[in-house]
Parts: C-alpha cells; sequence; structure tokens
C-alpha cells in the first residue's frame, strides 16, 4: 500500500492520514502503510517481439525455463533386437 492510505483496505471506510486503526473495523492500519509494495517475479511480456515472431518468443522463454530448471535426460527408445 502506501503512506497515503485513505481507505480501510478491510472494509472500506473512509480513514485519514493520522489514524493507525480504522475507526469502522478496528483493523490495524500500520502495516499496510508501512509495508513496502512487492514487485511478484514476472517476465514482462514484449508484445512487439512476441507479435513478430510468437514462435522465436516462446522458444527464448522454454529455454530461460529449462535453464532455471534442468529436465532429467530422455532414454533413448531403441529397438529390443539392437545392439545400442
Amino acid at each position: 500500500m502506501a503512506e497515503d492510505l485513505k481507505f480501510c483496505p478491510h472494509c472500506g471506510a473512509a480513514v485519514t492520514a493520522e489514524d493507525d486503526r480504522c475507526p469502522q473495523c478496528q483493523t490495524d492500519l500500520r502495516p499496510f502503510r508501512s509495508a513496502p509494495t512487492a514487485q511478484p517475479d514476472t517476465q514482462k511480456l514484449n508484445l512487439s517481439a512476441l507479435y513478430a515472431n510468437p514462435y522465436r518468443e516462446g522458444m527464448k522463454r522454454l529455454k530461460a525455463r529449462e535453464t532455471k530448471t534442468p529436465a532429467p535426460a530422455k532414454k533413448r527408445w531403441h529397438w529390443p533386437w539392437s545392439k545400442e
């Protein structure tokens, strides 16, 4: 939230800058005023690149995901009578 909290995040009642508690529902407003805004760890979408070549953008994201968590190597299938 922000320092200039104008409404209670719980009930929506109007609050002033000096209030530590909501006058209507008695919710403590200090954590909402002092908490930094948490930015989610998401990738920003580049729409122009996506519209230009969606396959390339998808492959970039797939490669980035694979480097974070490598998948186990797949066992190669072979014919039962082969000598591999």
